[in-house]
């Protein structure tokens, strides 16, 4: 059989690769307690959630990946929603 990928699908998996891989940075980072393995942890997150965004991008330029505009009162309400939680945790 043989089986090839579009460039579509090869972005997918890499779109849902990257979003697993900040989970999984997100998880440890609150599991440890080392300042150098935290940074690093940090550190790997930001870069892969970078990753993550520029496939978006691309998958979005090439019309594989369709977003709305959210309406400015929904920006707004999200906005209060989660300004306030991080309020409320200092």
């Amino acid at each position: 059989m043989n089986a090839t990928f579009q460039e579509k699908d090869i972005l997918q998996d890499i779109l849902v690769l990257e979003k697993d891989i900040v989970k999984s940075y997100g998880s440890f980072l609150t599991e440890t307690s080392c300042p150098n393995l935290r940074k690093t942890l940090e550190d790997n997150m930001k870069t892969s959630a970078a990753d993550q965004f520029s496939v978006f991008n691309a998958m979005q330029s090439r019309g594989y990946y369709q977003t709305k505009e959210a309406p400015q009162q929904e920006v707004d309400q999200a906005k209060e929603k989660f300004g306030n939680i991080l309020g409320d945790m200092n």
